[in-house]
């Protein structure tokens, strides 16, 4: 107890979130790799198409539970929220040192996450006074969240290769060590007066506003396009590299994906000086880009070009993901509220992503080849940057009219 007394001392409550959620993010995705591993080692006629299915019931608890989780951190104090979404990851994780279902363990891991989510960032936007400060936050959180995907990424590749148990009970600390760290994060009240059977059809009119809303829609539909990109990625990458690089060690295969983190990382620190306070839309025009880096690297046969093309996509995505997430808190916190805007965030996110990759499934099933089908998923995005630029205009305009006035 004296210890954490000492640590509340030395960290502010904004570094406190950023560690827990560093911490956090870093076990999720160590066990994404341990998970790939098990099924590896199962001996599964088709492990590719086994993992993302697991992907997808990770994903389905954001689907299922989007209408009433942002109810849910509204109504409680966000640091309470942080410390129960790290215990139900824990308790996901537990389960696979029970034998239980990879797919059943990462959906509790997924229930974990949904409900940590709309806490870690509505927390932001009570310990921030300004916009200025809020993408400051943002790009601490999302820096320290990405360096998390690649260190976890490394770190799950190699302890997936040779044994389970070791990457199991490395998760569980390090979820424990992050539930710890949620005591430093003030304990500010929730709205006591909200309740869960009206969170249902509240949350459906929460994602009619923010869709009638022009700035909160581009949005929305930015960072939906950003993380279906990034999920498909990643499982399209682990059938990608065997075939075109002859890479097929677990361990090599998460350092390679993990360039792209790094890549974000850089972009946490790029973002505030290429993207200022009151021009976030230019965010779009690094969005572009990325989407230019993934279409080149799906047509490389060498390490190196592949290595620096990732690179470049993690930082064109991060440039591109930040500014529209500090525009949907600042637009959606006035609105409906910062954790009810994150839930539908979360809901259209994944429930895009649950597309990409279904659509991803399809294309295998009909033996497409996996560069074919990267082609594919970034046509489908490419019809989402369409219509981004269709209101780049109005979103540069609305800047404008917000600094006369």
């Amino acid at each position: 107890m004296r210890k954490l007394l000492g640590l509340r001392n030395k960290l502010s409550p904004l570094q406190a979130v950023v560690w827990t959620q560093f911490l956090s993010a870093f076990a999720d995705n160590l066990n994404f790799f341990l998970i790939v591993g098990m099924v590896k080692r199962e001996g599964v006629s088709d492990p590719d198409g086994t993992v993302t299915y697991i992907q997808m019931a990770f994903l389905f608890a954001y689907v299922i539970l989007a209408p009433i989780v942002g109810a849910f951190t509204d109504k409680k104090a966000k640091s309470h929220v942080l410390l129960l979404g790290n215990v139900l990851k824990a308790t996901g994780i537990l389960l696979l040192l029970f034998g239980i279902s990879p797919a059943i363990c990462y959906f509790f891991v997924g229930v974990g996450a949904v409900v940590y989510s709309p806490g870690k960032y509505g927390i932001l936007s009570e310990l921030t006074k300004s916009e200025g400060e809020l993408l400051r936050a943002n790009a601490q959180v999302e820096g320290s969240t990405i360096l998390a995907i690649l260190l976890g990424t490394v770190a799950g590749g190699f302890l997936a290769v040779h044994s389970d148990l070791p990457a199991i009970l490395v998760c569980l600390f390090i979820y424990l060590l992050s539930l710890t760290m949620t005591f430093l994060v003030p304990v500010r009240a929730g709205n006591p007066h909200i309740r869960y059977q009206q969170a249902a059809g509240q949350f459906f009119r929460d994602l009619s506003k923010l869709f009638r809303n022009r700035r909160s829609r581009f949005s929305l539909i930015g960072t939906g396009a950003f993380w279906l990109t990034a999920s498909v990625l990643r499982i399209a990458l682990i059938a990608w590299l065997p075939l075109n690089l002859g890479i097929e060690d677990t361990d090599q295969q998460s350092m390679i994906i993990g360039v792209t983190a790094l890549g974000v990382v850089a972009s946490a620190w790029l973002t505030p000086k290429l993207v200022p306070e009151g021009r976030l839309y230019r965010g779009f025009y690094y969005g572009i880009a990325m989407v230019s880096a993934v279409m080149a690297a799906n047509f490389t046969n060498q390490l190196w070009l592949t290595v620096s093309l990732l690179f470049i996509t993690g930082i064109m995505g991060g440039i591109f993901l930040i500014p529209l997430n500090t525009i949907l808190q600042e637009e959606g916190k006035t609105a409906i509220g910062s954790g009810r805007t994150i839930a539908v965030q979360n809901f259209v996110e994944n429930s895009l992503t649950v597309v990409g990759l279904f659509l991803y499934l399809m294309l295998r099933s009909w033996d497409v080849p996996v560069n074919y089908s990267v082609i594919g998923i970034g046509l489908v995005l490419a019809v989402f940057f369409i219509y981004l630029a269709t209101q780049i205009g109005f979103i540069r305009a609305s800047y404008s009219r917000k600094e006369t006035t």
